[in-house]
């Protein structure tokens, strides 16, 4: 049981639970395996023209005593269908999945199901910013199910927020009162909002392409589409064993070679037509010149091919039983890769008596589970046996190819960068404040970064007992939420910390605050003073040459004495004035728009200091932020994570406002 919590990152685990009651314990297989075939057909019905990009919608049934959930507490489920499915580079096959359960869920109210994936309970992520205050990665744990169509999150008042809630005890409460534990509408719209356009957009994510490939590969995609996706996983995951595969060609020469319309997801064929490759021109390709019009389907055609080729290489004849040919098999070595990287051996050394129990538990888990894999040596075994059973005509191809349907137009694979910070902003909520006029904006938005900064926060979130103004408490919220889902940091422990947060906010504002005061002419820390006294920087170095030697450590410990003196934060203004003095660091922020002249009479003797220009801060923080944001590109930085959070909860407030 051990070893299906070792396993690659990219899957999604899904158990259904239906209702036996009245059911006897020696019928329950039988009865598991009538909903299991209505459940298959039904998913059928809704995945007709769908491509998967690595492993299909699939479901066992298991008696409740033959599997245990978690190895670490013994906890035994009710007897129930499980299923799990590895979606690769595709995360859209994760949420085909949970749309297809909800699906499932409508269509036979009285199954309660369960989804999950390598980050626990990722439905949650998608409604962070909506989340109650409890919830949390630890928090929520088995608590989340469908049933019904709705989403449900089970909590009660009495649950201690650390238990894991066991799921015969979920499932129970769940069927004494469905409607009980159903989210919030807000939830539920984050979550569906991904799942929408689901089955209707099937065929928007699909490309058609017309390719120049051997006989055999345009029978085989004829016969069974689906095998497009292995091909171009094979080819473009390729190594320097398959290319040896490649150079042969034994089992799909270029000879006899016939044009044929295929469809790709959009995934795939990115995939494919980024993978660079020239195929050996004693294989027998002949591919055309760029500048000719079929040079796209020759090339997309090889690449294909060799696919094709890769998996029948692979292809083992032998029975899953014999030893031998596990440990010949490369599905097998690969799967043993993984779980060493996972520590599955607990650092035993090889060949040790432990080492040797785990290693026999890993191969009857393979053994069994070898057939609902779908190894690239269970695949090849498909296509080498569809060859040989299939009646392959060439002329028939021949008059097909007069009809076939024209390619899809591939631009979609250019997207220009205004059109991907359009789709980011669409899809992650980072709002265009900063696109607008920054003069006009600057002060909102260092307005809503003070604000966001002055609220008191612990160290799992900001204290929600303060009377925050509607954008502070979405601020709040939000930043809470994603902490708690992102860390997965646990509730708060009875250990206080000694901080001080009032002082801790004055350090920060001093060192945010850029304002040059007006009335503050003697300053102690004032660039000015050191960038206009020629005679002070003079005397300075006269008194650093004459004194180097003799009153060298006289002057550094009177400078350490008049530095205990004053407070740490204007040491450090002094000190850094000092280095800026020479620097012309002062004339690249942006100042406020000079006043209007004044008359003659109103001379009091303060020209130079109503003269004074002081600095936009507002402005020149707009300024540095998008500049940090333009150097951060697409990639994640302190910039984007500030702006995602603040902006993305402004858009957030003006919305219940305009409601």
């Amino acid at each position: 049981m051990a070893l299906e919590n070792v396993r690659v990152e990219d899957f999604i685990e899904y158990y259904l639970f239906p209702e036996l009651d009245g059911v006897l314990e020696e019928n329950e297989v039988e009865a598991l395996n009538v909903i299991c075939q209505k459940i298959n057909e039904i998913a059928q019905s809704y995945t007709s023209n769908y491509i998967w990009h690595k492993d299909p919608f699939i479901l066992k049934t298991r008696n409740g005593s033959s599997h245990l959930l978690n190895i670490d507490n013994n906890e035994q489920l009710p007897p129930h269908l499980y299923g799990i499915s590895h979606y690769g580079d595709n995360i859209q096959d994760e949420w085909f999945i949970v749309s297809l359960l909800f699906y499932i869920s409508r269509e036979l109210p009285s199954i309660i199901i369960r989804v999950c994936d390598s980050d626990g309970e990722f439905l949650l992520i998608e409604a962070a910013e909506h989340l109650p205050r409890w919830a949390n990665p630890d928090t929520c744990e088995q608590k989340v199910f469908i049933h019904n169509g709705h989403l449900l999150l089970i909590h009660d008042e009495s649950d201690k927020s650390d238990d894991i809630l066991p799921i015969q005890k979920a499932i129970q409460r769940i069927s004494e009162n469905p409607t009980k534990y159903i989210v919030t509408k807000d939830i539920e719209t984050c979550v569906f909002d991904r799942i929408k356009e689901f089955p209707k957009s099937i065929e928007q994510n699909l490309h058609r392409q017309t390719v120049y490939v051997p006989l055999g590969v345009a029978a085989l995609l004829r016969h069974n589409p689906q095998l497009i996706s292995p091909a171009v996983l094979a080819f473009c995951n390729r190594d320097p064993i398959d290319m040896k595969a490649c150079r042969a060609m034994r089992y799909f020469p270029p000879e006899n070679r016939v044009y044929t319309s295929v469809q790709f997801t959009k995934c795939l064929y990115a995939m494919i037509v980024h993978s660079n490759y020239l195929p050996d021109r004693r294989t027998g390709w002949n591919i055309p010149l760029s500048t000719s019009p079929h040079y796209k389907a020759h090339l997309l055609g090889v690449k294909i091919a060799c696919g094709f080729e890769i998996l029948a290489a692979q292809a083992k004849s032998s029975t899953a039983n014999n030893d031998v040919s596990i440990e010949m098999d490369r599905e097998w070595q690969k799967y043993v890769d993984s779980l060493k990287d996972k520590n599955y051996f607990q650092n035993e050394l090889e060949g040790s008596k432990k080492y040797q129990e785990l290693m026999k538990q890993a191969k009857d888990f393979y053994i069994e589970n070898r057939d609902t894999m779908k190894t690239t040596h269970k695949i090849g075994d498909d296509i080498l046996k569809d060859l040989r059973e299939l009646d392959i005509n060439l002329d028939e191809f021949k008059k097909l190819e007069k009809s076939l349907p024209d390619s899809d137009n591939d631009n979609w694979l250019n997207i220009s960068p205004d059109e991907l910070d359009d789709m980011l902003a669409r899809r992650y909520g980072i709002k265009n404040l900063l696109t607008k006029d920054m003069n006009e904006n600057s002060g909102q938005l260092t307005g809503m970064l003070n604000e966001f900064l002055n609220r008191e926060s612990e160290f799992d979130g900001v204290d929600l007992n303060e009377n925050l103004t509607s954008f502070g408490q979405q601020i709040a919220n939000t930043t809470e939420a994603s902490i708690h889902l992102a860390s997965g940091s646990g509730t708060k422990k009875s250990m206080k910390v000694d901080f001080d947060p009032d002082a801790f906010c004055s350090t920060v504002q001093n060192l945010l605050d850029l304002v040059i005061p007006e009335d503050n002419w003697d300053s102690q820390s004032d660039m000015s003073d050191y960038e206009n006294d020629d005679d002070l920087l003079a005397k300075n170095i006269d008194e650093i040459s004459k004194n180097r030697h003799v009153k060298g450590r006289k002057k550094k410990q009177h400078q350490q004495n008049e530095n205990e003196k004053k407070s740490d934060i204007a040491v450090y203004m002094e000190q850094m004035d000092r280095e800026l003095a020479s620097t012309t660091i002062g004339k690249s922020f942006v100042k406020q728009q000079q006043r209007e002249e004044k008359t003659l009479d109103c001379d009091d003797g303060f020209d130079d200091i109503e003269d004074f220009t002081p600095v936009d801060v507002d402005m020149n923080a707009v300024k540095n932020m998008m500049e940090s944001y333009k150097m951060q590109g697409s990639s994640a930085g302190p910039t984007t994570n500030l702006l995602s959070t603040i902006m993305g909860n402004a858009s957030g407030s003006k919305k219940q406002t305009d409601v």
